[in-house]
């Protein structure tokens, strides 16, 4: 028994000295590789290098000096991938070997500054001279060549990092070798010790808790047997867990997994919150509506969440606070492609079997389009209703009509040599003629709205719309700003167009009150534009108004019929113009009509733009 710890830690060492040899010849192993491959990389480059200057001897010895243009040269550099190519004259009596062979040709040294004239004496005797410096990246040679009685040194230099890299290298690799060897021998020593160390200690535990008896057997077989005995009990132990384990699992999975279907198939956007209002799921649909990413879905606070998102966070903080369920309430969201978003949201708490509250779930239902259907079923309901009383309405104008310019014709006639009568009955009669021609065209709203384009100048239609509204409108104040725009003629009907800009008109005209406020228009030419603007110090528009006021039937007057701005909008519009405002209640509107100075040349067919009445 006294010699097994002997022959365990006998075996440690040996073990030990032989990984010390492998890294020793592995060390002279690499030693020897990197040698190997920097001759092949020197070979190499002072191959190349002897190309390169026999190459330009063979042109040397056809032509002489001159056949070696700088051109050429300049080309043989590229094409050997060289620093230097150069052609030096050797002069011998210049190579002075006497003063301690510091006298060399200044050429030479262009090719190699360390070149003494003692290095240059081979090339008296013909023989090429291979330069390289242990460590340095330049590579020469110096090839001599004879031609007509001259004597001439081909110079060519080509810097090799790699093989300079190579020779440090292989000296760093030589020391830091040896200090490795040896601390590895040292740190063998030191292993040696502290790997039997354990192995007591090892021993003493299983000594103190009588699992390890005196025993002829290896004192490392005993240790292996004891341990062998506790992991197979351990193992046991862990089967019987496992088996516990896994029937809860798979009862919770099958649950979860349950759960995970039902909240996967619902179309609804589904989020569930935990009793610290933190993030615990959320399902496909509402990963969808509000463009969640893997990042936004971790262990996040309701307000990181829907940061994105304030209308939808203040309706959750809103809950929280008040502690009652809200139940379809619908908000207005900028979806994640910039799309606009109405939500009916349904927040609850949620309760565990107890009645004792774990978290609260939000319940996310898109009803854009919903009330995108409703609107639009809306809106065909008031132009069916359009439909059924434009007839009969066009048919009573038009008789109405009839008669007022029957009486203007007999007015005119009787008026005789009273000229005011008779500039009055001409001007009953121009307005009853546009307005029986207003008719004729609108008598069915559900017919295509044809343009006749023809010329005319915007500001005598404006003129004209603005006298008819002072003789109905006495107490507003009209002004006009027609800057040298007056004589400017664009393409349109003129008709349809003093009917849209009046309907404009009228409206700015009605939000004045009795005080006598004004109505300015104004004219100015941009680019291939003409903008008209019609601006009134009136009361402005509400904000609840301002996304209404084009659509049919919506008026904020009582007595209005709500078809003035939609018919404007549909004029401009087909007119391949555009129509804007801005107003401030308090302050006033602007309204911005924008008509081309060009007739288009394809007009927008009838309903792809808006249709007659579309808001």
């Amino acid at each position: 028994m006294a010699k097994r710890p002997k022959e365990f830690q006998f075996e440690i060492h040996l073990g030990l000295t032989l990984i010390v040899l492998v890294l020793v010849i592995l060390n002279f192993g690499s030693h020897y590789t990197l040698f190997r491959v920097k001759r092949a990389v020197e070979a190499d480059v002072r191959d190349g290098l002897y190309e390169a200057a026999v190459t330009s001897a063979s042109y040397i010895q056809k032509g002489g000096r001159e056949v070696l243009t700088e051109s050429l040269l300049d080309d043989m550099r590229g094409d050997y991938d060289l620093e230097t190519l150069e052609i030096v004259l050797l002069e011998s009596e210049r190579i002075d070997t006497s003063s301690g062979g510091q006298s060399v040709q200044p050429e030479f040294l262009e090719i190699d500054a360390t070149l003494r004239a003692d290095d240059l004496i081979p090339l008296l005797q013909n023989e090429p001279i291979y330069r390289h410096r242990s460590g340095d990246q330049l590579n020469a040679i110096l090839f001599p060549v004879e031609y007509a009685g001259s004597k001439y040194v081909i110079g060519v230099a080509r810097y090799s990092p790699l093989l300079s890299s190579l020779e440090n290298a292989g000296r760093i690799l030589l020391f830091t070798g040896l200090m490795g060897l040896l601390v590895i021998i040292y740190a063998s020593l030191k292993l040696a010790r502290y790997i039997t160390s354990p192995f007591k200690h090892l021993k003493e535990k299983a000594e103190k808790s009588g699992l390890l008896e005196g025993s002829d057997s290896d004192e490392v077989s005993q240790l292996v047997q004891v341990y062998e005995k506790i992991i197979a009990d351990l193992k046991n132990k862990e089967q019987e867990l496992m088996r516990l384990n896994e029937i809860v699992s798979r009862r919770a999975d099958d649950l979860e997994v349950y759960n995970n279907y039902i909240l996967k198939s619902i179309n609804a956007g589904i989020i569930t919150l935990d009793s610290k209002n933190r993030l615990s799921t959320v399902n496909r649909a509402a990963s969808q509506i509000l463009g969640l990413r893997d990042d936004d879905l971790r262990d996040v606070e309701y307000e990181e969440l829907f940061r994105d998102y304030p209308e939808l966070g203040e309706t959750v903080a809103s809950f929280l606070t008040c502690d009652r369920p809200v139940e379809n309430r619908r908000i207005q969201i900028t979806g994640p492609e910039g799309r606009d978003i109405i939500l009916g949201v349904s927040i609850s708490s949620l309760t565990d079997s107890q009645g004792n509250s774990i978290g609260n779930s939000i319940i996310l239902n898109d009803e854009t389009e919903f009330i995108a259907l409703q609107e639009e079923l809306e809106l065909k309901k008031r132009m069916a209703l359009l439909g059924e009383m434009s007839g009969g309405l066009a048919h009573q104008l038009r008789n109405s009509v009839g008669a007022i310019v029957g009486f203007a014709r007999l007015v005119h006639r009787r008026a005789g040599d009273d000229e005011i009568a008779r500039q009055n009955a001409d001007r009953l009669l121009t307005e009853s003629e546009q307005a029986e021609a207003l008719v004729a065209r609108f008598l069915d709203f559900a017919k295509p709205l044809e343009i006749e384009f023809r010329e005319f100048r915007p500001a005598e239609l404006l003129d004209e719309i603005v006298t008819s509204f002072r003789e109905k409108y006495g107490h507003v104040r009209f002004e006009m700003a027609f800057l040298n725009e007056s004589s400017v003629r664009i393409p349109g009907d003129a008709l349809l167009l003093k009917q849209a800009l009046g309907n404009i008109v009228d409206n700015a005209c009605k939000a004045l009150g009795e005080s006598g406020e004004t109505v300015r228009l104004e004219t100015e030419l941009k680019e291939n534009l003409f903008e008209i603007r019609i601006i009134d110090n009136g009361s402005g528009i509400p904000e609840d108004y301002k996304d209404k006021i084009f659509t049919p039937f919506f008026s904020g007057s009582p007595s209005g019929s709500g078809l003035g701005l939609a018919l404007a909008r549909k004029i401009i519009l087909r007119h391949e113009g555009n129509i804007d405002f801005q107003s401030m209640v308090g302050e006033g509107t602007t309204f911005r009509v924008l008509l081309p100075m060009s007739r288009p040349a394809r007009p927008t067919p009838e309903g792809l733009e808006h249709s007659l009445f579309a808001s």
